[in-house]
């Protein structure tokens, strides 16, 4: 097949692929609503592209994520911007390096690095792809030990990852995944929780530090509750919502 006709052809393969949206609704500790997340893939492979809208509680986009298809799933690079604190990163997976552009707000300087990618590596949300891969081991109760990248820092950090129990959550049988710190790193990456689902292993919960900056510059302790499975939408509906412009200001995280 000539070069022409083959890229044709995978990008009408792309095109048909059905894209999934899924939501998550982040609060406060006090419960109040912080912002929404809007995650699209397409289809269902682990690997496959996925994208990550960031809402006001107006629904107007601040942040968004790209994260492109990656046959590592746990430890794939991706873009980040976020509108309002001008918080940008770009990290880059290729040749066994990890290259990472950092910005932590509008004003700052961008900070740039290389560092080796570490074995059973994990990348942001290559978390989600890591518990499915070391579910086995989980379920046994063995601990289970991850490098974790944490790119303001620009480092990869040991985590240690382990199942607490079965639980019930809003009538389905999940069951609950503590996250900590390997070492006595404690300021960098508090402790998760997360709960996830028997069924279909999805994630339901997300108890922890939020990776976007509030407005008082600080990274807010937020609840995320995945409530429902991801469904099925349009080309024409990602596209629509992918091309909204990000706002510079709302009350996101504001307390």
């Amino acid at each position: 097949m000539h070069t022409a006709g083959l890229l044709l052809y995978l990008s009408t393969v792309a095109s048909a692929t059905p894209l999934l949206r899924s939501e998550g609704v982040a609060s406060l500790a006090d419960g109040t609503p912080a912002y929404r997340e809007v995650h699209w893939r397409r289809g269902e492979p682990e690997g496959a592209a996925r994208w990550v809208q960031y809402l006001c509680p107006d629904g107007r986009p601040f942040a968004r994520k790209e994260l492109p298809g990656t046959a590592q799933p746990q430890a794939r690079g991706y873009l980040l911007q976020d509108g309002r604190s001008g918080q940008a990163a770009k990290v880059v997976v290729a040749g066994g390096q990890v290259s990472i552009d950092w910005k932590e707000s509008a004003p700052d300087a961008e900070r740039r690095a290389q560092v080796p990618l570490p074995a059973d590596a994990v990348i942001d949300t290559g978390f989600d792809a890591a518990v499915r891969a070391h579910w086995p081991a989980l379920m046994k109760g063995n601990e289970v030990r991850l490098p974790f990248l944490v790119p303001g820092r620009q480092r990869f950090y040991p985590v240690s990852v382990r199942r607490t129990g079965a639980l019930t959550w809003q009538g389905a049988p999940a069951q609950a995944i503590e996250v900590r710190l390997a070492t006595w790193y404690g300021a960098v990456a508090p402790r998760l929780s997360l709960v996830y689902a028997d069924d279909d292993r999805r994630l339901l919960e997300f108890r922890g530090t939020s990776n976007l900056r509030d407005a008082h510059g600080a990274y807010p302790a937020v609840t995320v509750r995945f409530a429902s499975p991801a469904r099925t939408q349009s080309q024409a509906q990602w596209q629509q919502a992918w091309a909204q412009p990000l706002v510079a200001s709302c009350g996101v995280s504001s307390r």
